[in-house]
């Protein structure tokens, strides 16, 4: 449900309107992923020049979720043997995060702050759930500040997280 206006292609910004929740907001885009999109927004512009969403369905809606999950399967079992969702895509991005924070100093909460308005959690515990995919965080978090994960990172429900 990207459109055309939240893709700020001069200046990497990303305007989600639409998320799991009601608040909107902005994912500043890697270079990499930047220059894929100016490279897809002059393909597509060929085809769909007055198009209504970034990524338009051949009759200029947007993509359903069903057809995201189906087309990733499909695409994804060609090149892996192993069973995944376009969704894990989302996790691994929290997981690999929080694992670079472990070589890079210890700025937890700064840290914490960005992850969660990145993935568009509308408050910080929300993020709390992505730390069980890390194993191995609680025992860091408690050696580097001798408090327990628990009295760093409050607690939530799982569904919250997810």
């Amino acid at each position: 449900m990207l459109h055309v206006g939240d893709v700020d292609l001069d200046h990497g910004i990303l305007n989600i309107r639409h998320s799991k929740g009601p608040s909107q907001h902005y994912v500043a885009l890697h270079d990499t992923m930047l220059d894929l999109l100016k490279r897809y927004d002059v393909a597509i512009r060929a085809l769909h020049p007055e198009r209504e969403y970034f990524f338009p369905a051949h009759n200029g809606s947007c993509h359903m979720r069903a057809w995201v999950q189906c087309n990733f399967r499909e695409v994804w079992s060609m090149y892996n043997s192993s069973y995944a969702t376009a969704y894990e895509l989302r996790h691994h991005y929290a997981t690999e995060n929080i694992n670079q924070w472990i070589g890079e100093g210890f700025e937890f909460d700064s840290k914490l702050l960005y992850l969660s308005k990145s993935m568009g959690h509308s408050t910080q515990e929300s993020t709390r759930y992505y730390y069980s995919l890390v194993p191995t965080m609680a025992d860091i978090l408690e050696k580097l500040s001798g408090r327990g994960f628990d009295d760093i990172v409050p607690e939530v429900d799982d569904e919250e997280g997810q």
